[in-house]
């Protein structure tokens, strides 16, 4: 029996192995980038607290043996380096108007949507911008937040549910 792709990438990422961490960067740098630019209302924050996640993760490369999500991890690593970054600094939760046109090509829209999201609380928030932003499964999600995948997937529905509600409410 041959071992996984991704069980392969962990046993290689706790090695040292620069060429696994150069993978994994390009499996997952560009998600964890839209996450943390969404989670931390900076993509020059966001930019930041990528780096350090991922020199944690090369610091700290023997925790990846038995990892069976090397990119899930990386969310998991990302997701405390973004709360860590918080505690140390504050950061301005919405994005400058022209990192606004960026991210969203009309500035009233993306306004409309940071609004609403704002209205969920923290935890459904969160499952909305790893789904969203960061494109990852609920199997992954679940492993980031260390909750049931049914559970993720209950509580995303119902926060998409409670944007909808807003949202028609807005634009009656």
């Amino acid at each position: 029996m041959s071992e996984s792709p991704t069980h392969d990438l962990a046993a290689r990422l706790a090695r040292g192995d620069q060429a696994a961490f150069a993978e994994l960067y390009d499996a997952c740098a560009d998600r964890l980038h839209g996450y943390l630019a969404a989670r931390l209302g900076s993509r020059d924050a966001a930019s930041d607290v990528l780096q350090n996640a991922f020199l944690r993760a090369v610091k700290s490369r023997r925790r990846f043996r038995g990892v069976e999500n090397p990119v899930a991890y990386m969310f998991q690593i990302a997701r405390n380096e973004a709360a860590r970054a918080v505690r140390m600094r504050p950061v301005e939760r919405s994005l400058p108007s022209h990192e606004q046109e960026y991210v969203q090509h009309d500035a009233d829209d993306a306004e409309t949507i940071a609004a609403a999201l704002r209205r969920l609380d923290e935890d459904d928030r969160e499952l909305v911008e790893l789904k969203f932003y960061a494109g990852l499964t609920f199997r992954e999600i679940a492993e980031v937040v260390g909750r049931p995948q049914a559970t993720v997937a209950t509580q995303y529905r119902r926060a998409l549910e409670s944007l909808r509600t807003w949202l028609t409410k807005q634009y009656r």
